[in-house]
């Protein structure tokens, strides 16, 4: 026990002789008012100690840091903080050690610092770093410097290296030019797993880094290190993770394949891992593998998890001798979910409030048609249609709310499909542009179709030469961003008013002659899924099928924990709103909640790589509809992120419309009988349809239906 203790007083002994204080007082620290490390205080501070800074964070709210600066302002060294953190770690490198000789400035904002003491470095090889330190990446505000200095010897071809620990759900890296905090030139923002991430430095990237340095941003991560790397001094294994089992497992255990190529001319040990976590990066269980790979050949390593896990969306980080080979979402038992709706008391009168101011609105204002010539065919014409929805509020004048309508032009009742258009963040005024899809006469002739803008979205934001309708009249968007429009106040906020919008354009195609409303479907993706499960919800009128897909709007406290938008945007709106509050005011609009009103067959699909409507929000709405089972079907995308496929036999589009069709019912059924065959089939209004509902000619001498099929006798 006296050994022990003597131990114990010797390594503290030495662990305070390491470290000796710099600087020690009481220092809000601002941009413009600094104060001075004086080469007395700095001492013999040389590459590999470590300056370690205690402080407070007194404004966590507007991007709190501290920065190390030589005389001229050039940066040597900063640190982002967050809230609750008291104190940061910056690792001397020999570029630091260099611009203080004479000196250093501490600059920054919303912090006081209290003390500045030099450790001892210990003895590593560090000399690949240009920053070592210990920050927190929380958000996309945030983030820290490394100075232009730190690359003076870097060069074109070399490696980048990032490294990081502690990810966060939806982690992002991002880097930055410190001059108009433009993104580094071909350095895209790249979801980051693992340890660390390499960028390749173009002579673009170059001159950039050594005329600003670069800032170190994005979403939910811990940096600890800039590295900078010549290429030929990286030797690793070729990784790559096969998609086994469509990365869906509802019966057997997870298993995973990491396929690992040996390029070089003698055998390698691979130290293969498969670390799980939650969705929301919770660590779950870890598997480890090890092999011998011999010279030029390649191995299958297969990793299977010990138990099967309890029915969620998961993250698994795969890497070979700590270098990723993939990281990747899987789902287990994906229809087993569970995120139970939080409807609030007044769920259902809410709605019917709303309803009941929309149903006035309609009796005071008929929609106003212009035809889009040259749209328009012998077989539909395309119109503009314009009609009022409530008030941005629970009183006011109604909102006028366009979208484009296809009508058949033989006379007779067509099938109904409702399209609901995504979130329209892909168009700025005088910058980015998107030109709405404004459909064609012949394009899906045989239904009667609507395509709905929101208002404020899509065609109600767009001046005429944005549009494709020919219609010499500007629309303008008066919400700003759509998702923050009234937050918190739920009779006027925009997604009861969009909603809405969904239910008054059924109800228009209600009173169109050649509207079949018996057969009445709708789709959507993103924020058009949302809209179609609440117009299923909200709709007077029973929907044969619904295709919500990859489904926006999904389980809010669960959503608010996995991606980084909209979520910024809620907490940047909610006021003096508690978190409990937010989430109840939310409730009214969550797809889960607005899903327990839907029985109708539906089709969805998620991609499970998704991370701006991750597959755990996209199964909220699917999961708590009351639709039997075996009319549901769901669609999961592997590899996909937030999108669905649009290529091959397979495309959402036609795997849609085959479900569609599935639900369509007839009238006027009767049966045909020539003596050569009998089956029934299908006649509306003198045309015919074959069993899978498809447009067919009338049968003749010769032409039989039978089994949905065109025979020849």
């Amino acid at each position: 026990m006296k050994k022990l203790i003597l131990s114990l007083l010797v390594a503290m002994t030495t662990l305070t002789a390491s470290a000796r204080t710099v600087w020690t007082g009481s220092k809000a620290v601002g941009w413009d008012d600094s104060f001075m490390l004086t080469t007395e205080q700095l001492g013999s501070t040389k590459a590999g100690d470590y300056f370690v800074f205690t402080f407070e964070v007194t404004d966590a709210s507007n991007w709190p840091q501290f920065r190390i600066e030589d005389l001229s302002y050039n940066v040597l060294g900063s640190s982002a903080l967050t809230a609750g953190m008291t104190t940061s770690r910056i690792y001397v490198t020999q570029a630091l050690s260099e611009g203080i000789v004479s000196g250093a400035k501490i600059r920054g904002t919303g912090c006081t610092m209290t003390k500045i003491e030099l450790e001892e470095g210990d003895g590593g090889d560090y000399s690949h770093a240009v920053w070592i330190g210990e920050t927190v990446i929380g958000n996309w505000t945030g983030g820290f410097q490394v100075g232009a200095n730190a690359f003076k010897n870097a060069a074109a071809g070399q490696l980048l290296r990032i490294k990081f620990r502690n990810l966060g759900a939806g982690a992002l890296l991002s880097l930055r030019n410190p001059d108009g905090w433009e993104m580094l030139p071909d350095a895209e923002n790249v979801s980051i797993a693992g340890s660390k991430h390499d960028f390749t430095i173009t002579a673009d990237m170059l001159a950039v880094l050594k005329s600003n340095g670069l800032i170190v941003g994005g979403v939910n991560f811990t940096c600890t290190a800039v590295e900078l790397w010549e290429a030929s001094d990286v030797k690793t294994l070729t990784l790559s993770v096969p998609v086994t089992d469509s990365w869906v497992y509802t019966d057997d255990v997870p298993s995973f394949t990491i396929r690992v190529t040996n390029p070089y001319g003698e055998a390698v040990t691979a130290n293969a891992a498969v670390a799980i976590a939650t969705d929301k990066m919770e660590p779950v269980t870890k598997v480890t593998k090890s092999q011998e790979i011999a010279a030029k050949s390649s191995t299958d390593m297969v990793l299977t998890l010990d138990a099967m896990p309890a029915a969620g969306i998961y993250y698994a980080t795969a890497t070979v001798n700590e270098d990723l080979a993939r990281g990747f979402f899987f789902a287990v038992k994906p229809t087993e979910i569970v995120s139970a709706p939080d409807k609030q008391g007044d769920f259902d009168s809410f709605w019917q409030t709303a309803k009941t101011q929309l149903a006035a609105v309609e009796a005071a204002d008929e929609p106003v048609l212009t035809e889009i010539t040259s749209k328009s065919t012998a077989n539909r014409k395309v119109y503009l249609v314009e009609f009022k929805s409530v008030a941005d509020g629970a009183s006011g004048d109604g909102v006028t709310v366009r979208g484009y309508y296809c009508e058949p032009q033989d006379g007779q009742k067509h099938p109904v499909i409702m399209h609901f258009l995504g979130y329209d963040s892909g168009y700025a005024p005088g910058g980015q542009s998107s030109v709405p899809y404004c459909p064609g006469g012949d394009d899906n002739k045989d239904y009667a179709e609507f395509y709905l803008s929101t208002r404020g979205q899509s065609v109600n934001n767009r001046p005429a030469a944005d549009r494709a309708d020919g219609i010499n009249r500007d629309f303008t968007n008066d919400y700003g961003d759509w998702f923050a429009y009234q937050f918190g106040n739920k009779d006027s906020y925009y997604y009861r008013g969009a909603f809405m919008d969904c239910v008054r354009a059924i109800d228009f195609m209600a009173t169109r002659a050649t509207s079949d409303m018996g057969n009445l479907f709708a789709e959507g993706q993103s924020q058009g899924g949302a809209l179609t499960v609440a117009a299923a919800a909200l709709s007077g009128h029973a929907l044969k099928a619904i295709a919500p897909a990859i489904t926006f709007l999904g389980d809010f406290p669960d959503y608010f924990q996995l991606a980084s938008w909209p979520t910024s945007v809620a907490y940047a709106n909610k006021g003096t709103m508690t978190d409990a509050e937010m989430f109840a005011f939310l409730s009214y609009f969550d797809t889960k909640n607005l899903a327990t009103l839907i029985s109708c067959p539906i089709i969805t699909s998620i991609g499970l790589q998704d991370n701006v409507c991750p597959p755990h929000t996209n199964l909220a709405p699917y999961n708590n509809v009351a639709t039997p089972a075996d009319k549901k079907q769901i669609v999961i995308n592997p590899e996909l992120q937030h999108q669905v496929k649009y290529s091959g036999a397979d495309n959402w589009y036609t795997v849609y419309m085959n479900f569609f069709k599935k639900y369509l019912t007839t009238t006027g059924i009767r049966s045909i009988d020539n003596g050569q065959c009998s089956t029934v089939n299908s006649q509306r209004d003198n045309v015919w349809y074959d069993l899978q509902g498809r447009r067919v000619t009338k049968p003749t001498h010769g032409l039989y239906i039978v089994n949905g099929r065109k025979v020849v006798k």
